[in-house]
C-alpha cells in the first residue's frame, strides 16, 4: 500500500509544520478529497485536572481543520487554501484516547470548498463533528 504522503506530497507538508508536529498530526489515509488523521494521546493535550479529564477543546478543533486541510490538498487542482471558517460540535469527551478525525469535501466550486469532518475515540464514539470552509486556489 503506497503511503498518503507518497501519494499526495503536500501532505507531508502539512504534517512537517511545527504546529503538527506539537499535536502528533499524522495521515493514515487519502484518496481523492478525503482523509483520515490521527492525533495521539498526551498529557499535554489536556486540560488541567489529570490524565483523566478530557482532551482541550482547541486540539480538537486544531484536529479538525488540519483533517479538512488535509482533504483539500488530496484535489489536484488545489495549489493554496486557507481557512475562512469552522464550527465545531462536540459531543463526548475525549478522555485518554487517540482521536482520529475523518475529512470529506462536502462541495467544491473554484475558490471556496466546504469539508465535513467527524473525530472519533479509540472506541468509535463521536467526540465532535465540524464544518470547515476553506478558500482554495
Amino acid at each position: 500500500m503506497i503511503a498518503p504522503c507518497d501519494r499526495f506530497p503536500a501532505l507531508a507538508s502539512l504534517e512537517a509544520a511545527p504546529f503538527a508536529k506539537i499535536l502528533g498530526l499524522r495521515v493514515e489515509t487519502a484518496d481523492p478529497g478525503v482523509a483520515t488523521v490521527r492525533m495521539p494521546f498526551a498529557l499535554e493535550l489536556l486540560n488541567d485536572g489529570g490524565p483523566d479529564v478530557p482532551i482541550h477543546g482547541g486540539a480538537i478543533a486544531s484536529l479538525a481543520d488540519f483533517a479538512a486541510c488535509a482533504a483539500i490538498w488530496t484535489m489536484p487542482e488545489t495549489q493554496r487554501s486557507a481557512t475562512i471558517s469552522i464550527t465545531v460540535n462536540y459531543t463526548a469527551p475525549g478522555i485518554r484516547s487517540d482521536l482520529v478525525a475523518a475529512a470529506r469535501v462536502r462541495g467544491k466550486g473554484r475558490r471556496v470548498a466546504s469539508i465535513a469532518v467527524e473525530i472519533r475515540d479509540a472506541r468509535g464514539v463521536l467526540v465532535a463533528d465540524a464544518l470547515v470552509t476553506y478558500k482554495i486556489a
